[in-house]
């Protein structure tokens, strides 16, 4: 059956919407929406009606182009002040054998358990099923037994911030359909908690004013730290020298910079200052302004990194915005002697490693919808059909993705005639 589900993230300076079909057993990407905005510092609303605006713009935009209107979302919260609460919850099964009724029966049970004041839960991940003696990862499912036991792990977030965004998404009159914590999102879709079983993994989440470090093992995710430090403290220092604008310097920085003291020669950017002079910087230029910054940034991740490289074999793995930025994962792989590796989504229409989250959520709905026996959507789906039949009688597509594309098509052929 088919499904659209929608993901919406705020992320340091732009709100982000993805809708996305889910259609034999593969999501097909329909619609990635982004709006700047700058009402948003460190993960919160510092400008209520400018980011209401920019949410507003990114739903109209949104649902003019699907034809239906975006109902409920996928909402990613950001790991800011995660704390995990591992649980074991035995209970009796319902029909003498073990069945998605009786896990998702568990897991509403686990929602009910209280955690601190100031967090609220976000996730419940299931690290394990324990039936008849017998361990496992994936649900036993039709398994005879009087019992089970299942190890849960809640996922929580801070709760001022999740509330801010609930909040704003209701004056929209938008539904949450689900919440989501990003770094447990991007393990999902990266498949990382299955590289874990038998080793560490720090996932590195590098954006323009933040980091976020998440420590993956043994098929969990522990911890969540963040500091406020990103690609942007690397380009204040070309920003302050050459007086280009933050975007520039950080696209620069991302493609054009390199470590070791080789470097090239040619311009990597030609710019006029005020229409009467041209001015050029080359790559050696570029990297040796940043590397102070680099070194210190380098050095704090290293730091923060040293108790999880001490207690065993460990890798990283990098997204976000940093994740296209060579010289620095070479450095850093220098810096530590272990592997250090970028992540890119390999789905047409979300190959940008900073949209790792976003993509991930519907996996990590997805996962839980099967357990409940929900089949819920972002848009009315008969409303969608009815637009996409009333606009294109000749269209012929399997999937719902296929049949907007090709209303795309057609009128870009109209366009041109």
């Amino acid at each position: 059956m088919k499904q659209i589900y929608a993901s919406l993230e705020f992320s340091e300076n732009e709100i982000r919407l993805l809708v996305g079909e889910y259609f034999n057993t593969r999501f097909n990407v329909i619609k990635l929406e982004r709006v700047t905005c700058d009402g948003l510092t460190n993960c919160r609303i510092t400008d209520h009606d400018k980011v209401k605006e920019a949410l507003q713009k990114v739903l109209d935009n949104t649902s003019k182009m699907l034809g239906a209107k975006v109902e409920q979302v996928i909402l990613l919260i950001p790991s800011i002040n995660m704390r995990r609460y591992p649980l074991k919850v035995t209970l009796p099964t319902k029909h003498g054998y073990l069945s998605k009724e009786d896990i998702a029966y568990a897991l509403s049970q686990t929602m009910r358990t209280p955690v601190d004041s100031d967090v609220t839960i976000i996730n419940a991940s299931i690290i394990r099923y324990i039936v008849n003696g017998i361990s496992y990862r994936r649900l036993p499912e039709k398994e005879v037994c009087d019992e089970f036991a299942v190890d849960i792990d809640l996922l929580c977030a801070d709760k001022k911030i999740a509330f801010e965004y609930a909040s704003l998404l209701d004056e929209c009159e938008l539904k949450i359909m689900d919440v989501c914590l990003d770094s447990y999102a991007i393990g999902k879709e990266a498949a990382l908690f299955e590289r874990t079983l038998n080793r560490n993994l720090i996932l590195l989440n590098i954006n323009d004013t933040s980091t976020v470090l998440s420590l993956l093992s043994k098929g969990k995710l522990i911890s969540c730290e963040t500091v406020f430090e990103g690609l942007n403290g690397m380009a204040g220092a070309v920003v302050e020298k050459y007086g280009l604008p933050y975007p520039t310097v950080r696209r620069l920085i991302k493609y054009n910079t390199s470590y070791g003291g080789e470097y090239r020669d040619d311009a990597v950017y030609v710019w006029n200052k005020n229409g009467k002079e041209n001015y050029s910087i080359n790559e050696k230029d570029l990297s040796e302004c940043i590397e102070p910054k680099l070194n210190e940034y380098i050095d704090k991740i290293a730091m923060m990194s040293e108790p999880i490289l001490k207690s065993g074999p460990t890798s990283i793995v990098v997204t976000g915005n940093g994740a296209s930025m060579q010289s620095l994962l070479q450095q850093l792989q220098n810096k530590l002697e272990i592997s250090v590796k970028p992540y890119f989504p390999d789905t047409i229409g979300v190959r940008d490693s900073a949209l790792t989250a976003l993509y991930g959520a519907f996996f990590a709905y997805r996962d839980t919808a099967l357990l409940k026996g929900e089949e819920k959507s972002s848009v009315d789906l008969m409303e969608l059909e009815k637009v996409i039949s009333s606009k294109s009688d000749d269209v012929e597509a399997e999937t719902l993705t296929s049949k907007i594309r090709g209303l795309f098509e057609m009128s870009k052929r109209k366009e041109e005639e």
